[in-house]
């Protein structure tokens, strides 16, 4: 299943760490050994490797012996591009592998700029990820705001598109008004979410007409905000994701184990 995460707005709404934070804990929560498949149409300095990897964070739950030039997506496009067929091992052995090989991140590696990334994923982004799911079971793309070719190709393709939002009224407004296409497979995530804004999750579900069980959060929580930045994403949610009620992150964990939750549920919905 192809699922894009995407904002009508840059920056404010936490598409990146909302989707690696629900990657992760959608792998978890599995009891079947799912393949996920995380990329992104985009370079960034903060980018979902960045974000699950560090070189400081120990290697446990990472394995990946790649050190090729040109990998990952990069390697994957290269492929598609000379007419060849993708195979099982050239994906899997071109990604990086994460808890037990059922997490694989497909970074640009060897594209040069954002513009080079733009003009090969523009010609080939929909044979790429229809390609992705003959040997993954969930494919996520952390997909640009900015209006990129390759972006527009993807929210058209995906079978469900992860709204991400923020507790702004303006930006709220914007989406509600004008992406009328887009709502109609939308699934709404509020990042960095704060339960003492006015624009509380049972407020945005009653002025938008959401859904109940379309719109997840994930609270605003400074280890978590951390723990992305240093990219020790995975042991993060690793160590908290049976942590008990008096744990500081125990609403947080909660939350975003409800999201993960309601996102899976709309997913077998659709499937």
């Amino acid at each position: 299943m192809k699922v894009a995460f995407w904002s009508n707005t840059r920056g404010r709404s936490c598409v990146t760490s909302n989707l690696a934070c629900i990657s992760v804990l959608s792998t978890l929560i599995s009891s079947d050994h799912q393949r996920i498949i995380v990329l992104e149409n985009h370079q960034n300095i903060l980018n979902l490797g960045n974000a699950l990897f560090s070189q400081n964070s120990g290697q446990e739950v990472r394995e990946n012996k790649n050190y090729q030039i040109e990998y990952g997506l990069s390697r994957l496009l290269r492929v598609i591009e000379q007419g060849e067929n993708l195979s099982e091992d050239i994906v899997f052995r071109y990604a990086e592998h994460f808890l037990g090989e059922r997490l694989f991140y497909l970074p640009a590696g060897g594209i040069r700029n954002q513009d080079m990334l733009e003009y090969r994923l523009e010609r080939e982004c929909i044979r790429t990820i229809q390609c992705l799911e003959d040997y993954g079971d969930l494919i996520l793309v952390d997909t640009s705001a900015a209006p990129l070719a390759s972006t527009r190709k993807i929210l058209q393709q995906a079978d469900l598109v992860v709204v991400n939002l923020s507790q702004n009224r303006q930006m709220l407004d914007h989406f509600f008004r004008n992406y009328s296409a887009v709502r109609k497979k939308a699934f709404y995530l509020i990042g960095n979410y704060d339960a003492e804004s006015e624009l509380t999750r049972a407020e945005v579900i009653k002025q938008y007409r959401i859904p109940g069980n379309s719109l997840g959060v994930i609270p605003h929580n400074v280890q978590f905000s951390d723990a992305v930045s240093d990219g020790k994403l995975i042991r993060f949610l690793l160590k908290n994701y049976h942590c008990e009620k008096q744990d500081s992150n125990f609403d947080f964990m909660s939350s975003a184990k409800e999201a993960v939750s309601l996102f899976q549920n709309r997913l077998a919905a659709d499937g």
